[in-house]
């Protein structure tokens, strides 16, 4: 492994974070929006290699979803092609897996959201054809993203370079029509997120071998043991929904991740109370991080985010609106017949001020003492108004930075980084929110001129703070910079980055103090003890 190199394009590199079959992908600093991306470059010597680099980044580049992994650059470098993708945290799905058996909810959380994400490149006319957990992060916040598009492919296409991916995919995870070189759809992708549920919830792939040859054998031939027989805890309509996804025709599947989403939707409606929770991301955030510390604890997966998919997937129609406005109009309506009547009754004969001559004699009218005839001058109608032309939206871009929870006018946008939004000019007010850190309300006047808003927090980095071997916990406060931080221990809280005075308080007086620093996207660790 060669030494990685000080800056590639306007990037600073940190470190080597991975190495695949195309190249290598570093951590680097972007120092003009001032955030870490992971930086991907191509190494392979082939031409092939190089093109399917290149479609990964115009394809992925293209798909700005919050379940997809975001592109935010692409360039060359001494002749080696690199492109930028966001920094994510968390652990991808795989490795969760070896470490923790999930919860049924925490599963369909994790299922719904990559629906989500598959549902939005779909409609873009793109199959990913790689689903597999390695493919998948859950984020420390309990967000899914799915990675690599490297052998996607546009439905419409029908380039030699879309018939030379088959063999580069995880072949547990092919769809029979992958294996036999048949036409690809939509439907492959969801017989590899079959594969995948099939796993999560069993904790085995349904189709497994010594060797390739076997696995591909099963995938052709042999259907699957029920779930059930291997979960019993798994419900009837969930094992039904994942066989159907492992369909060997595409025709017996799922025509769209939609429907499929919604039976898993409805497959969450009857979960037991006692498995049917939904944390806050903090709480999963926690129940993430001990993971990390070991398998004594199960796994609360994103429920609480994914109910924003489980509500409705991008692209379904929204609830009708309230029927106030047509019922106003209708009350108008009658209003007005109701004066036309009067007004008929008046001229038609009723009391007061006019006759009308039908062809029949009128009685005549008693005299009336000296009249005087006064000409009748309508008034003069006040001038109208002319109404004001209302303003065109305005679509604006949104940078947001480190990438939070944002509202825009009480409408949330979930988890964003970048996001064009449509307003119209005036003012809106902004919420940032990375909860369990810090958050922050902004208005903004929009004009029809404007293109672009930042929105920013200070950096942060991870704490945590453990008691030495045998000291107590009890009663115990860690402060930071004089507020009050939780208990002892505290685990993975987000601090801003930055030197920070930390103390730590016992009951009977004995204190620890000393000045940290937090490295933005770093995690620190302490050990503590009474000094004083």
């Amino acid at each position: 492994m060669g030494e990685a190199p000080k800056r590639i394009g306007k990037y600073e590199i940190v470190e080597q974070i991975g190495m695949g079959g195309f190249g290598v992908v570093y951590k680097a600093w972007d120092p003009f929006i001032q955030r870490w991306v992971a930086l991907k470059t191509c190494t392979a010597s082939d031409e092939e290699a190089t093109k399917r680099f290149f479609r990964e980044a115009q394809l992925a580049g293209a798909l700005q979803h919050p379940n997809i992994t975001l592109i935010f650059d692409f360039g060359i470098e001494g002749g080696v092609p690199y492109f930028v993708q966001e920094f994510l945290s968390g652990t991808d799905l795989d490795e969760l897996l070896k470490q923790q058996r999930l919860s049924l909810a925490g599963i369909i959380g994790i299922l719904v959201q990559v629906c989500a994400g598959l549902e939005f490149a779909h409609s873009r006319g793109i199959v990913h054809r790689d689903i597999k957990p390695a493919n998948v992060r859950v984020l420390e916040d309990g967000s899914v993203k799915i990675m690599d598009f490297g052998i996607a492919k546009l439905m419409e296409s029908d380039s030699r370079l879309t018939q030379t991916g088959v063999a580069l995919g995880t072949a547990g995870y092919l769809s029979p029509e992958q294996l036999t070189g048949k036409p690809l759809d939509a439907r492959t992708d969801i017989f590899s997120l079959g594969v995948m549920a099939y796993e999560l919830i069993t904790g085995v792939r349904p189709f497994a071998g010594p060797n390739i040859s076997n696995v591909i054998y099963q995938i052709l031939n042999q259907d699957p043991l029920p779930l059930r027989r291997r979960n019993p805890s798994c419900p009837e309509l969930l094992e039904n929904a994942v066989l159907r996804c492992l369909a060997k025709d595409p025709e017996h599947r799922y025509g769209s991740v939609r429907d499929l989403a919604a039976d898993l939707k409805r497959v969450l409606a009857v979960l037991p109370s006692t498995t049917k929770h939904t944390t806050s991301t903090g709480a999963v955030r926690e129940e993430l991080s001990r993971v990390s510390h070991g398998p004594e604890r199960a796994v609360t997966a994103p429920t609480e985010l994914a109910a924003r998919p489980l509500q409705r997937l991008p692209g379904e129609a929204p609830a009708p609106a309230p029927r106030r406005s047509r019922q106003v109009v209708v009350l108008l309506l009658a209003v007005g017949a109701a004066l036309l009547g009067v007004a008929g009754w008046l001229v038609l004969g009723g009391p007061g001020l006019f006759s009308y001559d039908s062809g029949r004699t009128a009685p005549a009218p008693p005299p009336l003492p000296s009249p005087t005839h006064v000409a009748f001058v309508p008034p003069t109608p006040e001038p109208t108004a002319e109404p004001s032309p209302t303003p065109a939206p305005v679509p604006v871009d949104l940078f947001v930075d480190p990438p939070s929870l944002v509202e825009v006018d009480g409408r949330s946008l979930g988890k964003v980084q970048f996001v064009t939004v449509t307003l119209t000019p005036g003012r809106h007010r902004i919420r940032q929110v990375i909860e369990g850190y810090r958050e922050a309300t902004t208005e903004v006047d929009i004009t029809p001129a404007t293109r672009r808003l930042n929105l920013t927090l200070p950096p942060f980095g991870l704490l945590t703070v453990m008691p030495d071997l045998g000291q107590p916990t009890a009663g115990v406060k860690v402060y930071i910079d004089g507020e009050l931080l939780g208990g002892l221990p505290t685990t993975d809280r987000k601090v801003a980055a930055g030197d920070r005075r930390l103390k730590v308080v016992w009951p009977d007086g004995g204190a620890f103090e000393e000045t940290i620093t937090i490295s933005a996207a770093g995690h620190t660790r302490l050990t503590v003890w009474p000094r004083s």
